[in-house]
């Protein structure tokens, strides 16, 4: 990871999160919804540094990184920052969390297609495997969420704080980060051909 541009994305994301461990609204929550961040950045720097993925691939990882921290911090159904949205729509939750998981699907997937692209796989093949990479990994997270809730959230009122009393919350999640990577396919197949 040679690129000065990267390196100082990585030292951004790193101040980022330590201002926001300092003092979340709910250690439990934040505990679990920091759990994957902390492990899996580890090896987004190494998968760097085998594939060397572009700086806009790097960028999109870092910014998805510091928005899901920010959502832990806070907690994602009282996203402060982003109540002015769902107030504006009438809604009765904060949609942060979804935005969250359609980003993830957004801003993820040519990390996915970089890797299998340099492989030796087709253009074409390359999207199909970072779509199920997506979505299997959205599937996943869902699963990852109910045993970190079982076992870091001790609150009576835990569960409802996750998923803010939606009983499909789980399925409109992974159905966000579906739509989010098709998005992110489209763009790509549309403009993307000369990176």
């Amino acid at each position: 990871m040679s690129n000065s541009f990267k390196k100082s994305l990585v030292v951004f994301f790193v101040l980022c999160w330590i201002a926001l461990a300092i003092n979340p609204v709910h250690r439990g929550i934040w505990l679990m919804e920091n759990f994957l961040v902390v492990s899996v950045f580890p090896v987004v720097l190494w998968l760097d540094k085998k594939y060397i993925f572009t700086n806009g691939t790097f960028f999109a990882l870092v910014l998805f990184a510091c928005l899901h921290i920010f959502g832990a911090n806070l907690t994602y159904e009282n996203m402060t920052y982003f109540k002015w949205f769902s107030d504006w729509l009438g809604l009765e939750r904060n949609y942060y969390d979804q935005v969250i998981h359609f980003l993830f699907g957004l801003l993820l997937f040519m990390m996915f297609f970089e890797i299998f692209f340099h492989q030796g796989f087709t253009r074409k093949l390359s999207y199909l495997i970072a779509f199920l990479f997506i979505n299997s990994i959205s599937a996943w997270y869902e699963v990852l969420e109910w045993i970190g809730m079982v076992l870091f959230c001790k609150a009576p009122d835990c569960l409802a704080l996750v998923t803010q009393g939606d009983q499909w919350d789980t399925q409109k999640d992974m159905a966000y980060a579906a739509v989010g990577s098709v998005i992110a396919l489209l763009i790509h197949r549309k403009w993307g051909r000369n990176q």
